[in-house]
């Protein structure tokens, strides 16, 4: 026990962290950091990482004021000139009217997501996440002391909401629901009925909506639709939406750290205090490249969406080749792929080396020398699944994409599988 820490208390730090699962992809990373130390050639397909560099405008924008301006600190919420160019941009992409009022730059989406928790839910509180969803909610509930509380997203559906399912998991306790669409790790972009009904449920049981629109730029087919779009002013202006957005993945700035969130004016002032003593101010070079996104060419956009696009449809025709498809995401640059069937993991499940959630990832990453990401990481729906992310370049795509396909059929012909299937089969009769 440390000095000075009454008995039989914990640290706050254990508190927080302690039910916590551990990280899969911890393992994944030492294995790869050992095999890439040895000289081994990976294909990398486990972050969502662009293979695009920053287009050159923004860069240069940092650039011309690191060697022109003063980095001195700026308004906590961010500078005026930037939130007047990010209204215009909720206008213009996402559909409806904000002031920069109510707009409060963060570190990447990622800082805007924690900050909206840290102003908005406390210890005990119940939050509603979307399963499989962004594994960082888990972690950022974690830091506040909120339960986080999944709901199930259906792989019949291609990975929407399942409404019913969201009914039964809401309390008295519930404070808020987040949902994110274009989806990390489905790719699933939630129609306008989907979002309706979404919205009028956090209406009846009066709960705050926090919607990451990370990826709103993204879409290859249908539309984005934020439920901003579904509320009157005065609604927005209640404090009953939170919007997330960022600049990391629409122009390939993930290193830049660069996001911002929407949010009625009474919430964000409370906002905007969580962030001043957060990190007082995002650097003013930071803030010039993201203008310069904003009032740059937009064709650089196109050309990755349309990249992104071209990416999804060979993975796509590739998992049909192999027999391995389930489903065609509609945005971002991911897509899951299942690894096992309900006969399989349960014949495995003997064996302690396959028992682990993220057995396959470590076999592939072992013999195949492919990295991705666990399904068990995003929740207990892809337990059976792992990610791809299709923001790498093509060839390691359909390389790595191969790799896992091939990978299953080696482990579905593997002595004993087919009697256990079998037998599952004889069973079924009776």
């Amino acid at each position: 026990m440390q000095q000075g820490t009454p008995e039989g208390r914990e640290e706050p730090g254990q508190r927080l962290w302690q039910r916590l699962p551990p990280n899969p992809l911890s393992e994944l990373r030492q294995v790869a950091e050992e095999q890439e130390r040895a000289g081994q050639a990976l294909l990398r397909l486990e972050i969502g990482e662009p293979s695009f560099r920053t287009p050159p405008h923004i860069t240069a924008a940092a650039l011309a004021s690191l060697q022109e301006e003063a980095q001195t600190y700026g308004p906590s919420c961010g500078w005026p000139w930037l939130r007047e160019l990010l209204a215009e941009k909720i206008r213009r992409i996402n559909g409806y009217e904000v002031s920069p009022a109510n707009i409060g730059v963060t570190v990447g989406g990622t800082g805007a997501v924690q900050l909206a928790l840290l102003a908005t839910v406390e210890a005990g509180d119940e939050v509603l996440l979307p399963d499989p969803g962004w594994p960082h909610y888990y972690r950022q509930l974690a830091i506040v002391g909120a339960r986080p509380v999944p709901y199930p997203l259906d792989p019949a559906s291609g990975w929407l909401p399942d409404l019913p399912e969201l009914e039964r998991r809401v309390s008295t306790r519930t404070r808020l629901l987040i949902i994110n669409s274009p989806g990390n790790p489905t790719g699933a972009v939630f129609p306008r009925d989907v979002v309706a009904a979404l919205l009028d449920f956090a209406r009846r049981h009066r709960l705050l909506l926090l919607s990451d629109e990370c990826y709103d730029e993204l879409v290859f087919e249908g539309e984005h639709v934020s439920p901003a779009t579904l509320l009157t002013p005065a609604e927005r202006e209640r404090g009953s939406f939170i919007g997330v957005y960022s600049f990391s993945k629409t122009y390939a700035m993930t290193g830049w750290r660069i996001g911002y969130l929407v949010a009625g004016q009474t919430l964000m002032r409370s906002l905007s205090q969580v962030l001043d003593a957060s990190y007082t101010s995002l650097p003013l070079a930071t803030q010039r490249a993201a203008a310069a996104a904003l009032r740059g060419p937009q064709d650089c956009v196109a050309q990755m969406r349309t990249a992104y696009r071209q990416r999804r449809d060979r993975a796509v025709a590739l998992l049909k080749r192999y027999g391995r498809y389930e489903y065609t995401p509609h945005g971002a640059f991911y897509i899951l792929v299942k690894t096992s069937s309900q006969q399989d993991r349960g014949h495995r499940s003997n064996s302690s080396a396959s028992a682990q959630p993220n057995a396959f990832a470590l076999e592939l990453l072992r013999q195949r020398k492919v990295l991705v990401v666990p399904g068990s990481l995003f929740g207990p729906q892809t337990v059976d699944y792992v990610r791809v992310s299709l923001g790498a370049e093509e060839e390691t795509i359909e390389q790595g994409l191969s790799a896992i396909c091939e990978l299953c059929e080696e482990r579905e012909h593997a002595p004993g599988v087919g009697e256990a299937r079998k037998h599952s089969k004889e069973l079924e009769k009776y």
